[in-house]
């Protein structure tokens, strides 16, 4: 068992576990069993994998452009936004469903399904990595799983993707109606 602890206090989480404390919290807060579509699990493992090469692209052309130059925001290492882009990938993949634990019915505009998600990539890149799950101190499924998001965009952008991958079987349908 880990130790993941936030400021409300401390929880055991399964040490195999890719669900952290902030998606833990969220199930016993929205109690619902009703689960979000594995259509549009992987489309936001699509989103996600997008902003993270975004920022990988980013970080690249400041180091090209100034090199060592002092940042007021140190840039996150190209290892660890490559794990991230992998483990992103294994999530638009249709992997780690199992571990996507928030209930489609819940409050908010999406925060604890964006963080569930975060929480899974993150602890998928520090196995990766050669870390523990839970290991934030190495990857922080905030400050850099979710560098350049906002639930906002991310959970609207994911809905839209899974829409549009979704409609040729629509279309299928309507026509052989």
């Amino acid at each position: 068992m880990r130790k993941e602890t936030d400021f409300i206090g401390t929880v055991e989480l399964q040490d195999d576990a890719l669900f952290g404390i902030h998606s833990l919290r969220a199930v016993m807060n929205f109690p619902d069993t009703t689960r979000f579509h594995y259509e549009w699990y992987q489309a936001v493992g699509t989103v996600k994998k997008a902003c993270l090469l975004t920022y990988l692209n980013y970080s690249g052309a400041v180091k090209a452009k100034h090199p060592g130059i002092q940042l007021p925001v140190p840039l996150i290492d190209d290892r660890v936004i490559e794990a991230l882009i992998s483990a992103a990938g294994e999530v638009e993949n249709g992997q780690h469903f199992s571990q996507f634990i928030v209930p489609a019915i819940q409050g908010g505009a999406g925060t604890s399904i964006n963080m569930n998600v975060n929480e899974i990539i993150t602890n998928r890149a520090l196995v990766l990595t050669q870390h523990k799950s839970g290991e934030y101190q190495h990857i922080d499924p905030i400050e850099q799983a979710n560098i350049f998001q906002s639930t906002n965009d991310v959970i609207p952008t994911s809905l839209k993707v899974t829409v549009l991958r979704l409609l040729p079987l629509l279309e299928t349908a309507i026509n052989n109606l």
